[in-house]
């Protein structure tokens, strides 16, 4: 999953235009930019879509907190080696001001993890994306409910929308809904409410030691239940989670790279194209096609979000130039 996007920061490579430079140089590579920048967004997805199937198809044959228990070794590692190389120094790095967020979203990163390999037992991977996708849905829900954010009744109405298409996707009472499908609302709601504390966490606290928290927190977590769920793989196995970890980290940094490159606003749209690499891999690799009720429900689901996103972007620059307009008077 894109279930690891973290805690970037607005990109530097505006500054030009802030600056007041407007010169055809200066455009034309903030342009390029962002065009790399969309490029990185979009190899990541497609990443996370075959990351995807290779958890899928560890998961029938592994637990699937032997899976998580590696991943997070590389994800500490990796965190430790950004929080060494950090200006502020290792120590100054991995110290946060709110410790206990810190470590809450850890523990819900690494829910969310579990519920969604989980579904990936009984469902493809476009049922699965196509469901995860309501997660920036949830994110509006409980940012208005947890920290006050004010939401138009056009965001209420395009939640409403959203969760209907839900709705299409599950078709209560019809025998289609199952545990699949109840692990990745589960991880959905996890991944939001983790959103949620990264918003809290960031307004005091670098990205660096957001990312070093979560990998400390799950490596530390995964590993005290070693005894439980230790397991002995087959080589090409081993071979096939060790890629796994390798796209986990190489996606990370796609998208850490692309939000230096471009701004967030820029990108999140291509996000949403994880559900049509799925779907293609989906069908490629485990001759899975989602039925035509999965589609439409997709499609509801992700136009909910495009708009919801679209209208927060609208308010913030409408926030943005009353603003200006007071500094001026």
């Amino acid at each position: 999953m894109n279930n690891k996007k973290h805690h970037a920061v607005e990109p530097a490579q505006g500054s030009a235009g802030l600056s007041g430079s407007s010169s055809p140089v200066a455009n034309s590579q903030t342009e390029h930019n962002h065009k790399v920048g969309i490029a990185l967004v979009i190899g990541a997805t497609a990443i996370f879509a075959m990351q995807d199937a290779i958890t899928k198809h560890l998961v029938t044959d592994y637990p699937i907190t032997f899976i998580i228990m590696a991943r997070y070794w590389v994800f500490f590692a990796v965190g430790t080696i950004m929080a060494a190389r950090a200006d502020a120094g290792f120590k100054n790095t991995v110290r946060s001001r709110k410790p206990a967020i810190q470590i809450a979203r850890g523990l819900i990163l690494v829910f969310e993890i579990a519920m969604v390999g989980l579904a990936f037992k009984t469902m493809g991977l476009a049922e699965v994306i196509a469901l995860f996708q309501s997660y920036p849905l949830f994110v509006t829900a409980l940012a208005a409910i947890f920290l006050g954010e004010k939401v138009g009744w056009r965001r209420w109405l395009a939640l409403a929308v959203g969760f209907g298409g839900i709705l299409v996707i599950l078709r209560p009472g019809s025998g289609v809904m199952e545990f699949g499908a109840v692990y990745t609302m589960l991880g959905a709601i996890a991944y939001a409410l983790y959103q949620i504390l990264t918003r809290v966490s960031g307004t005091s606290d670098s990205a660096v030691t957001s990312f070093f928290y979560v990998g400390a927190v799950g490596a530390v977590l995964m590993t005290l239940g070693l005894p439980l769920f230790w397991v002995s793989m087959a080589p090409v196995d081993l071979l096939w989670l060790g890629l796994l970890c390798v796209m986990a980290m190489s996606a990370h940094f796609f998208l850490i790279k692309a939000l230096t490159l471009a701004p967030a606003t820029l990108l999140q749209p291509f996000n949403y194209l994880q559900l049509v690499w799925s779907i293609i891999v989906g069908w490629i690799v485990f001759r899975d096609m989602p039925d035509l009720w999965t589609f439409i429900g997709g499609f509801i689901v992700v136009g909910s979000g495009l708009f919801v996103f679209y209208r927060e972007q609208k308010r913030a620059a409408e926030r943005k130039k009353q603003l200006l307009k007071e500094n001026a008077v």
